[in-house]
């Protein structure tokens, strides 16, 4: 099994930082990342079940949703080579806010896991994933390099 993990903490409170994030359709906080989110099908972007397509090439399965956690669970169906449905399989990516109490700022963790893949699949998300996160902070007034 390959795994990526990735964190950061925002500058914002949790509520704050999980209403930008909340819904499975909206990436509008991520503009260097992602061109484009198209829902695919019906329902809405916080209900188990709901699809979407990322800048055409990226097609994920909300599979897990809790407001109460703070979390999102999401299988990757479909995506560009090195984490094409021909090179990796059961892919399931994890978005997790945790409250940092001691200065009011969230602690954001970005994980996904698969099996088979080559490590260019590894370096690929761990790219990805850390440029979103690095989005969602400068979304909350982050000053990053």
């Amino acid at each position: 099994m390959s795994k990526v993990y990735n964190s950061i903490i925002v500058s914002a409170p949790i509520d704050r930082v999980w209403s930008r994030v909340c819904d499975f359709h909206d990436f509008s906080w991520a503009p260097s990342v992602i061109i484009s989110c198209e829902k695919v099908g019906k329902g809405d972007g916080y209900t188990v079940g709901a699809r979407r397509l990322l800048n055409g090439l990226f097609l994920d399965t909300l599979i897990a949703y809790s407001a109460i956690e703070k979390r999102m669970m999401y299988s990757m169906d479909e995506g560009p080579s090195p984490v094409s449905s021909r090179e990796i399989h059961e892919y399931v990516g994890n978005l997790h806010l945790l409250p940092l109490t001691a200065d009011d700022t969230t602690f954001v963790e970005w994980s996904g896991s698969w099996e088979s893949g080559t490590p260019a699949a590894v370096e690929y998300m761990n790219k990805v994933y850390r440029s979103l996160l690095r989005d969602l902070a400068v979304e909350f007034g982050a000053q990053l390099d």
